[in-house]
């Protein structure tokens, strides 16, 4: 606060008026320059309010940018990661099952002798189309069975074989509950058959 005008003592009411106006005009300019300098400051102050204010929201969007860049960039690693380990496993999967093949086509017996009592013949449809015709001895597991339609190229790597008429599920595969399947002669097989390989992946 500033003093622009003292008064001391007694005054005449009117003589006080004059004086009062002549202060008020003599100081006009003064209160008015302080006015402007005050209604300045206070839009100035309003001005960088505003610049903070678009400064942070500025930071806050450049900052939701960012983290989303980073959140699509993990994303997009992390499926390049899972696809490039489903690639591995499904090269791993046919690699373990080319090595089975070679295994258990070690396994499979010679074909019986055609008039030998024992020999029953199949004839086996691939759902490609493909037909094979092989000889097993009716005493023998099914599972050379399974094991002939595994190992041949055009098979499907899962896979179930089953009758015509009636329509039976040949229980060839070994599992670890049933490790060693029936006999042919077991399952009732005739001396030639039809059977159909179905591709349970298909």
């Amino acid at each position: 606060m500033t003093v622009v005008a003292r008064l001391e003592g007694p005054t005449e009411p009117e003589l006080l008026i004059r004086r009062l106006r002549l202060i008020i005009n003599d100081n006009e300019a003064s209160l008015i320059a302080a006015r402007l300098e005050r209604h300045e400051r206070s839009v100035n102050q309003s001005i960088r309010q505003q610049q903070d204010e678009a400064y942070k929201e500025s930071l806050r969007a450049d900052q939701e940018k960012e983290r989303r860049r980073r959140e699509e960039q993990e994303l997009k690693a992390r499926l390049e990661m899972e696809e490039r380990n489903k690639i591995l496993e499904e090269q791993r999967r046919k690699e373990e099952i080319r090595r089975q093949k070679i295994e258990l086509a070690d396994q499979i017996p010679e074909e019986p002798a055609e008039d030998h009592p024992s020999t029953i013949r199949l004839m086996i449809k691939l759902p490609n189309g493909t037909r094979l015709v092989r000889r097993f001895n009716r005493d023998d597991s099914l599972k050379f069975l399974y094991y002939f339609v595994f190992c041949h190229d055009e098979s499907p790597d899962s896979f179930q074989i089953v009758t015509n008429f009636p329509r039976r599920v040949v229980p060839c595969e070994p599992t670890a509950q049933c490790p060693d399947p029936p006999t042919f002669a077991e399952f009732g097989l005739g001396k030639s058959e039809m059977l159909f390989v179905q591709d349970l992946e298909a």
